[in-house]
């Protein structure tokens, strides 16, 4: 399932009314996702701020009408103090209340707390893997989520990629960044590849 580039954006209606549309079976795709398939449209506001190779290769599995809504960028690194992770867990009503979709790649343990609080509260994400879709399974909340319409998962990561690599990890963060209206950093390690990462992000 391609992500195309089209005009205008999907309106966050149809993420609320409808079920995501299925296809045919696609062999690159997990059976238990294939309900769940559905060729869409990347709205061309996100297209465009994508190199033309990575906004033809994404694939998704979900609602692509969350795309349309401005969304909250996710990233933290996997050492994060416990008091972080609270102060951020205590935001996550906040932003379901306030109907933000959250952008991630839900990996690190922080990350993980966050999208199992979003999808406990019924909110709305978009989750980024850093492999291909080939092996994604998704856990109970999300299959409940996925026929609800409340989330979308994507990847510019071929169907070969089969696990997560430093470097398309790295990929990954960039493409949050990317795609992110509002990018939110709870704890950053000194000297991490995110670190590096979002400091050339500030230089450029």
């Amino acid at each position: 399932m391609s992500l195309r580039a089209a005009e205008p954006d999907s309106p966050r209606s149809s993420s609320r009314t409808a079920p995501p549309r299925s296809t045919a079976a696609n062999p690159s795709l997990n059976p238990q996702i294939l309900a769940y398939a559905g060729i869409w449209a990347l709205p061309s506001r996100l297209a465009a701020r994508l190199s033309a190779d990575t906004a033809a290769s994404i694939l998704g599995v979900g609602n692509p009408a969350l795309l349309g809504e401005p969304l909250l960028g996710l990233i933290a690194s996997r050492e994060c103090p416990g008091h972080v992770l609270l102060e951020t867990l205590d935001r996550v009503p906040e932003w379901v209340k306030a109907g933000r979709v959250i952008l991630s790649g839900f990996h690190s343990p922080l990350e993980q707390q966050v999208l199992r609080s979003v999808l406990r509260r019924r909110g709305c994400v978009v989750k980024v893997l850093a492999r291909g879709m080939t092996d994604y399974r998704p856990t109970a909340e999300e299959r409940e989520s996925l026929a609800d319409g409340r989330i979308l998962v994507i990847t510019a990561c071929p169907p070969e990629v089969r696990r997560t690599t430093r470097d398309t990890a790295l990929a990954r963060n960039r493409l949050v960044l990317a795609l992110a209206s509002e990018i939110i950093t709870p704890y950053v390690a000194d000297g991490s590849a995110l670190a590096d990462l979002l400091n050339g992000r500030r230089d450029a």
